[in-house]
């Protein structure tokens, strides 16, 4: 009886062992070659999002209904709004308060730090224009362009659940996408039935990793938030074994559209990317 136990304990570390060899070599196959699409056809426009709302004649971080309105012209299927609240708790379009007030006060100096981080109330918010001629929009304003020609609206800087359901129906929650940015607020978001997506820069890495693959055995499909610094070969190995999903920011650059996006990337945030005419817009760089 003893002789059978040890007989099967070795057959089990053998097994081990050679499993965990596998492992490693399959490892070490998928980290030391990068796939890429390996073609000189540029992705189709499923693969972008205009981050914060497109940018339209030069400008960018715009949020206004103008350059929203030209990124659906455009062709775009997903577009990014920033989210924050004015002093009186009206959800609005806008990147930061800082860069408001620069982009909407002439003249108005970072010296004056009273004038130039002060948030507006929801009645002075409406009354500016953003470089003396686009329209600022709040959330409510966002959704009504939305139910006319419908897009999958990415909205970032905002996961307060409460305050979203608020503005979104139950049927309304599949096509918004939410970057989350603690652990909880992913569970909040996907339990409300919003597609959340993993910040990989607010919540730290490998934490963030540790916390999709405890969870992968329940069925879930998981976008991951990631700057153009990450490293692809390691985006590439938990994609190839846990098939997560990516969105990368801000990518202007057709060399990189070429390479990985739609194979080891799945979205872009962009700029600059003229969909129609496969051109950029400008300086072919990136803009964070």
């Amino acid at each position: 009886m003893h002789k059978l136990i040890r007989k099967g304990g070795k057959r089990f570390m053998v097994w081990g062992a050679a499993a965990c060899f596998a492992s490693f070599m399959l490892f070490l196959y998928y980290y030391t070659n990068p796939t890429g699409n390996n073609s000189n056809e540029l992705p189709d426009s499923s693969h972008f999002i205009a981050h914060g709302t497109g940018s339209l004649d030069g400008y960018t971080y715009l949020n206004s209904k103008e350059s929203l309105i030209n990124a659906l012209d455009n062709g775009y299927q997903y577009i990014e709004v920033d989210l924050g609240y004015t002093s009186d708790s009206a959800v609005v379009c806008v990147h930061e308060w800082k860069r408001f007030n620069k982009m909407t006060i002439e003249g108005i100096s970072e010296n004056d730090s009273d004038q130039y981080s002060r948030i507006p109330s929801l009645e002075e918010f409406k009354q500016r224009k953003i470089y003396g001629k686009y329209t600022p929009m709040t959330l409510d304003e966002v959704i009504q362009i939305w139910k006319e020609r419908p897009f999958t609206l990415v909205i970032d800087k905002f996961d307060i659940v409460e305050d979203l359901n608020k503005h979104f129906a139950q049927d309304m929650r599949g096509e918004i996408m939410v970057e989350a940015y603690t652990k909880t607020g992913f569970e909040e978001l996907k339990t409300a039935g919003y597609i959340p997506m993993v910040s990989a820069e607010r919540i730290r890495y490998m934490e963030c990793i540790s916390f999709i693959c405890s969870n992968l055995f329940f069925g879930r499909d998981y976008w991951v938030v990631v700057e153009q610094e990450s490293s692809l070969r390691c985006l590439q190995l938990l994609k190839k074994m846990f098939g997560l999903k990516y969105a990368m920011y801000t990518v202007n650059s057709p060399w990189f559209y070429r390479g990985f996006l739609g194979s080891d990337i799945d979205l872009v945030y962009t700029d600059n990317w003229d969909l129609k005419r496969q051109i950029n817009t400008f300086q072919d760089n990136d803009t964070y």
